[in-house]
């Protein structure tokens, strides 16, 4: 009996051991299914910070919804902040994004404009699409995480006294001003501060830069002010950064930018510019979609690139050319290189600082604003039919030519007048849905716009804002009304077509790799973090990828009309016998010159040389003074 009961008893412990092993492999079990589904939910939202922040980034503006509807905790400066993702209740295109809406608190509430603005829907009432990926699998999409959405420091360094640097994307740097760096103000106090106003007159600039600086210090989390170099006469060329990472480069998101009054004496882009800043500033805390833009761009705006001519131009004066060169007397947009012709006009400071600002900011997407006619003008402005080119009036189109003209109508069909086409007065051209390419209206040498598609890939429209070069200061209101949405509306559109990253097959970016979409032979090339961008409408491409040391690669992908694609890029290195790197020969690009040397060109028509070269030049200099 005793020897059952002692047997029972090991029978029990052993099926308690057994049940209580069970039990553990249980628990393990579920903490290793807890742990995974953890690990997959962490995916998710390392996405939805990695690929997601570039989902909100790439949404175009008329498909942005107006219904927010989750938010993102992040570090900034060292305080906790609230960013708003672009969650959505739609799911008409079969996807929904994030949560439920959460409404910050202490978000002050929307004055009668901004509440009218929403509620008529008039910037706001947009959707949500899903997101697309390109062709290329898992292999080329994983590597997104190495490079997401991570703001990088500019590590600020010392500089010239009350000033920090900003290095760049190529390692130089600007002095970021703070002469009111002691100045600070909460989001929500500046917008009751009613002592924050901007008058609709003209400022000269000493009155412009106090209220850039005025700004800046009122705004240090959404601005930052610098100067890319001086004028002839030593005025700084301020640039201001809006955006909700002022002082950072947030991965993914891309850079735009407006450069205005490069002639002198067309004054109003300068005067928008100041409005713009500040309408954008004042508008972050109570519109969504200007939220949801300084959230995904870094807007740089250059309101004045020729301060010494405005100082002499007159209000009042609608034509004519007092104050439109610089004080040396160039035509500053005269003065850059050119591909269709070689230009020996001795740089300007100007442009120089124009020139080496372009270089060090990777931008997508730029606007030139100008006046004396109403209407966007897109590349080239030259043309190879140089002989008394200005009477041709014949097109000298891109490879990007449907790009340009969607930007340029992106422009015009948002302004009240400009899409109507009409002529300024008798004896000017008439605009067919208020744009033109520049070359058919009058071709030139050696332009902004034609040099920074060329040379750097930024697809840059002259907006011609005002039929009057420096109209009456009581006609600002108005104008500002016609232009402000067309103004928003187009720095979106940096926000379509493909982006993506391009690395190596261990996940690390590759600087400066060259990219092509095949058929558009204008290249352009990776930042130093991998990133790229570019404008497309929707249809099939191939694009084509180029890195020293690694094997070329091409890959097909989609861009549809409701949201861009994004096309991450592995590329694999290759080496000869001897172990040493593979170096793929260059591919012929359409730059002429590309400071980096990524591309060479087939050689440009031969410059016109004597008289008729001199005749066609003053000729044309008396066309783009009587039409801007």
């Amino acid at each position: 009996m005793a020897s059952c009961s002692a047997t029972t008893s090991v029978m029990l412990v052993a099926i308690a051991a057994v049940a209580f092993l069970a039990r553990s492999a249980d628990c393990q079990a579920e903490k290793r299914l807890t742990s995974v589904q953890h690990q997959q939910q962490q995916q998710y939202y390392d996405s939805s910070e990695d690929v997601g922040e570039v989902i909100k980034s790439k949404i175009r503006p008329d498909t942005y919804s107006q219904d927010p509807s989750h938010q993102l905790q992040y570090e900034k400066h060292g305080k906790q902040h609230q960013q708003d993702t672009i969650g959505s209740a739609s799911t008409v295109y079969g996807e929904q994004y994030g949560g439920t809406l959460q409404v910050q608190q202490d978000q002050p509430v929307a004055d009668e404009e901004a509440q009218e603005s929403i509620s008529s829907g008039s910037i706001n009432n947009h959707r949500i699409p899903q997101y697309t990926r390109g062709a290329g699998g898992p292999s080329d999409i994983v590597e997104g995480k190495n490079v997401g959405n991570r703001a990088i420091g500019n590590n600020y360094h010392p500089g010239a006294p009350g000033a920090v640097v900003a290095p760049s994307a190529t390692g130089a740097g600007y002095a970021v001003d703070s002469v009111y760096g002691n100045l600070h103000y909460s989001s929500q106090d500046l917008v009751q501060d009613q002592n924050y106003q901007l008058e609709f007159k003209y400022h000269d600039y000493d009155k412009m830069t106090k209220f850039l600086r005025t700004t800046s210090s009122r705004f240090p989390n959404l601005t930052a002010l610098y100067s890319i170099g001086k004028s002839v006469q030593g005025r700084d060329l301020w640039v201001m950064v809006v955006s909700s990472s002022p002082y950072e480069h947030m991965i993914g998101k891309p850079d735009v930018k407006y450069v205005a009054n490069m002639h002198g004496n067309e004054a109003v882009g300068r005067e928008l510019m100041l409005h713009l800043i500040q309408y954008l500033v004042n508008s972050y805390s109570v519109d969504p979609y200007i939220r949801w833009l300084l959230d995904n761009t870094r807007i740089h705006v250059l309101p004045s690139m020729n301060p010494d001519g405005f100082e002499v131009a007159r209000e009042g004066q609608c034509d004519g050319g007092q104050g439109r060169y610089n004080a040396r007397g160039f035509d500053l947009n005269r003065n850059f290189p050119d591909y269709f012709k070689q230009n020996n006009k001795r740089g300007q400071p100007e442009t120089d600082a124009v020139k080496e600002w372009t270089s060090k900011i990777q931008f997508v997407l730029s606007g030139g604003l100008h006046g004396g006619a109403l209407v966007a003008s897109y590349p080239f402005d030259n043309t190879p039919n140089s002989m008394f080119q200005s009477y041709t009036s014949t097109p000298s189109l891109t490879p990007d030519d449907d790009v340009f003209k969607h930007l340029s109508l992106t422009y015009s069909r948002n302004h009240p007048t400009m899409n109507q086409g009409v002529a300024c007065k008798t004896g000017t051209p008439t605009f067919n849905n208020g744009i033109t390419n520049g070359a058919a209206w009058y071709p030139l040498t050696g332009g902004m716009q034609d040099f920074n598609y060329v040379w750097y890939g930024c697809m840059e429209v002259t907006l011609e804002l005002s039929c009057c070069k420096y109209p009456p200061s009581s006609e600002l209101p108005k104008l500002w009304e016609e232009n402000r949405l067309s103004l928003v509306k187009f720095l979106a559109e940096a926000h379509r077509g493909v982006h993506g990253f391009v690395m190596d097959e261990h996940g690390n970016p590759i600087e400066k790799a060259s990219l092509k979409v095949k058929g558009r032979d204008v290249g352009f090339q990776t930042t130093k973090y991998g990133e790229f961008w570019r404008i497309l409408l929707p249809g099939v491409y191939k694009l084509e990828i180029y890195g020293d040391g690694y094997i070329p690669k091409e890959m097909d992908f989609m861009v549809v009309e409701q949201h861009p694609t994004l096309l991450n890029v592995t590329m694999h290195t290759s080496k000869r016998q001897d172990n040493t790197p593979y170096r793929q020969p260059i591919p012929h690009f359409y730059h002429h010159h590309h400071p980096q040397g990524i591309a060479l060109a087939p050689k440009p028509p031969t410059q016109d040389s004597g008289i008729l070269s001199s005749i066609t030049s003053g000729f044309n200099n008396f066309v783009s003074n009587m039409f801007g």
